[in-house]
């Protein structure tokens, strides 16, 4: 097996954490999709969008980050990652929508917005982050009298919006809510959580 994706890419992140946790054997091939054409046209061979990451399983390519996450845990997880109970699941599983639906798309306009020149991309930009933290306040109320998203164990929920979380610990002027402070902690004395997302970097040339 073989994931497809640039390590700096916050998808390719997830899907690298949770190979940390299932232990296993998957290597990464790093691509550079917007500044290498070969790299373009091998990636559109095994995915229509032409997005990272993609895994090669076989005979078999499976892309979206999130189908990747569940399909790993579907074929090579045991009952605490992918339970038999469909409601179990349902419940890492909307987690799963939710981050691709309203979290990471504010986390993107807050922290990767080009250059908020103006007061129209100021205000822009304002309103992301204020956004933003109402989400965390979210997640914040949903670790209130938990250890994690969903229980007290890891599922995918945690793999999915804990990737995300790393870099906005990082901003300086303002600080994570408390139980998301707490969640953040237990994420980063994984070591998976250390190598793919606090330590990411690119063997690629600049």
């Amino acid at each position: 097996m073989k994931i497809y994706g640039h390590p700096l890419s916050i998808n390719v992140q997830k899907v690298m954490w949770l190979i940390d946790e299932l232990d296993l054997s998957i290597a990464l091939e790093e691509v550079d999709i917007h500044h290498n054409r070969h790299d373009a046209q091998a990636l559109a061979q095994r995915c229509p969008m032409r997005q990272v990451p993609v895994l090669e399983d076989g005979p078999n390519s499976v892309w979206e980050s999130h189908t990747i996450l569940r399909y790993l845990v579907a074929c090579y997880g045991n009952k605490m990652w992918y339970p038999d109970c469909a409601f179990q699941r349902s419940c890492y599983e909307r987690w799963m929508d939710w981050c691709l639906s309203s979290f990471q798309p504010v986390i993107k306009a807050a922290l990767f917005m080009p250059s908020a020149d103006g007061a129209e991309g100021r205000q822009t930009q304002q309103r992301a982050w204020e956004q933003c933290r109402y989400e965390l306040d979210r997640i914040n109320d949903a670790l209130d009298d938990q250890r994690y998203l969903t229980s007290d164990r890891m599922t995918l929920a945690d793999i999915a919006v804990g990737s995300l979380i790393h870099r906005l610990s990082q901003q300086t002027d303002w600080a994570l809510p408390p139980n998301v402070e707490r969640w953040y902690q237990q994420l980063v004395e994984r070591p998976g959580y250390q190598r793919w997302v606090m330590q990411a970097a690119s063997t690629l040339p600049t």
